[in-house]
C-alpha cells in the first residue's frame, strides 16, 4: 500500500534551522524563538497575508520611509498643527514687506518729492552796487568816484537769483591822461534749483586751460572762504600788459565771485603787484560775505 504524497513544498518557507533557537534537551517541550519568523502554512498563497503596517509602524501612519513626510509635504509641516504650508510662507511674505516698507519709510523713499532741498544761507539781495563799499580797494583807488559810474542788475526767477555790479576804478597812482584802466565786479548767485557743488571747482580750474602763449592762467584753492573757494591769476605773456584775477567761493548753494582786471596803456603806472591784488580781494569778499550772511 503507497503513502500519498504530501502537499508540495512552500518555496517561501525556511529550511534552514533558526540559528537563534536554542537546543532542547531530549523528550523536553520546545520553546519557540520569540523573534523567530512564522512560517507559512503549506498550501496558502503569499497574497493573503495581512495587509496592516509593517512591524514597529504605527497603525495609521502613511507608508514610506519612516520620518519622510508624504508627497507634496515639506519637511516640518506636520509640526504645524494643521496649518497649511501655503499659509507659512504667506506670512514670511507679509514680514519681509514689513521690513522693506520699513526701510523706506526710514530713508524717505515714499516721498513722492525727489527734489533736494536747497542749503542757503545768505539772503538775496538785488542791488549789490550799494551794498558792496569796496574798502579793500579804497587804500590804491578812487572808490568814492567809481560808485557814481557804477553799473548792475538783479533777478529773482524761480530756481535761481542772481545779482551783479561793475565799477570802473581810477588808480591813484595813475597819471590821468594815460589810457590804463582797471575794473572791479562782483557777482552772486541763489540757487534754488539744483546743487553747484558738482560743478563749481571744474569751473575755476577749467580755466587753466585756456592758457595759451599771450595768456596763462593759474588757478588754487583758498581756505577760510566757506564749503570752497578758488582764486584764478591771469599773467599776460610777451607783450601783453593785461593782468586779471579772481576770488571765487561756494557756501552751500551760493556763490559769489569778485573779480578784478587791468587794462595798461602809453606811460601807464605799473598795476598792483598780484600779492597786493589778492588781499585786497580776499579782503573784500569776506566784508561783502558777512554782509549778505544771514
Amino acid at each position: 500500500m503507497s503513502i500519498p504524497p504530501g502537499p508540495p513544498p512552500n518555496p517561501y518557507q525556511q529550511n534552514n534551522p533558526n540559528p537563534y533557537a536554542q537546543q532542547q534537551p531530549q523528550g523536553s517541550v520546545p520553546q519557540q524563538y520569540p523573534y523567530a519568523q512564522p512560517t507559512m502554512p503549506a498550501g496558502v498563497p503569499i497574497t493573503s497575508q495581512p495587509s496592516g503596517p509593517p512591524p514597529g509602524q504605527p497603525p495609521g501612519a502613511p507608508g514610506g520611509q519612516p520620518g519622510q513626510p508624504p508627497p507634496g509635504q515639506p519637511f516640518g509641516a506636520a509640526e504645524k498643527k494643521g496649518v497649511p504650508g501655503w499659509l507659512w510662507g504667506l506670512g514670511g511674505v507679509v514680514v519681509a514687506s514689513a521690513v522693506w516698507a520699513g526701510a523706506l519709510f526710514a530713508t524717505g523713499g515714499f516721498d513722492s518729492s525727489d527734489e533736494p532741498e536747497p542749503v542757503l544761507g545768505y539772503g538775496f539781495e538785488k542791488d549789490l552796487c550799494k551794498t558792496t563799499e569796496l574798502k579793500a580797494f579804497d587804500e590804491r583807488y578812487d572808490v568814492g568816484a567809481a560808485a557814481e559810474d557804477a553799473t548792475g542788475w538783479g533777478s529773482k526767477q524761480e530756481g535761481l537769483d542772481q545779482s551783479f555790479c561793475s565799477w570802473s576804478l581810477t588808480d591813484r597812482e595813475e597819471d590821468p591822461d594815460s589810457y590804463s584802466s582797471s575794473y572791479v565786479s562782483v557777482s552772486a548767485m541763489w540757487h534754488e534749483a539744483s546743487d553747484p557743488a558738482g560743478e563749481f571747482a571744474p569751473t575755476y580750474k577749467g580755466f587753466e586751460d585756456r592758457s595759451n602763449e599771450d595768456y596763462k592762467y593759474v588757478t588754487e584753492a583758498v581756505e577760510g572762504f566757506g564749503d570752497e573757494a578758488y582764486l584764478v591769476k591771469e599773467n599776460g605773456e610777451g607783450d601783453s600788459s593785461s593782468r586779471s584775477m579772481s576770488l571765487a567761493v561756494r557756501d552751500g548753494w551760493f556763490t559769489y565771485e569778485m573779480d578784478w582786471s587791468y587794462y595798461g596803456g602809453t606811460d601807464s603806472a605799473d598795476p598792483p603787484s598780484p600779492d597786493e591784488v589778492e588781499q585786497m580781494l580776499k579782503d573784500e569778499t569776506k566784508a561783502a560775505l558777512a554782509d549778505l550772511k544771514k
